[in-house]
């Protein structure tokens, strides 16, 4: 039976870095095992210095290490946008729908450009 302090406990939050909710363009590129270059435009749909959430409308092997730019809006048409660049490995990834598949990427590295 569950109760309502083990449900509380189900809540908790395991990350140890928080997450940043966030709805970004970004282009994901690497090699496959054929050394076949994929490139591939997303949605980066949460963020944390230690991991981010894609949503791509193909499957990437878990394993496989990435490049992600990720651009953010700066709020003012002068400024255009700031672009981060980011090298990870994929850690899961699941089918959402017929035509959208989610990554969680775990960073390795990344760069303001």
């Amino acid at each position: 039976m569950v109760n309502s302090h083990s449900e509380n406990l189900a809540l908790v939050e395991r990350r140890l870095k928080p997450r940043c909710i966030c709805d970004y363009p970004a282009r994901v590129s690497g090699y496959d095992a054929n050394r076949k270059k994929i490139e591939e435009d997303g949605r980066a749909v949460n963020l944390s210095r230690s991991g981010i959430y894609i949503l791509l409308n193909r499957e990437i092997p878990t394993g496989m290490t990435l490049v992600i730019r990720i651009a953010f809006p700066t709020g003012s048409l002068e400024l255009g946008t700031s672009k981060l660049a980011l090298r990870g490995t994929v850690v899961r990834g699941n089918p959402l729908s017929e035509i959208t598949y989610g990554i969680g990427i775990k960073i390795d590295e990344f760069r303001f450009v």
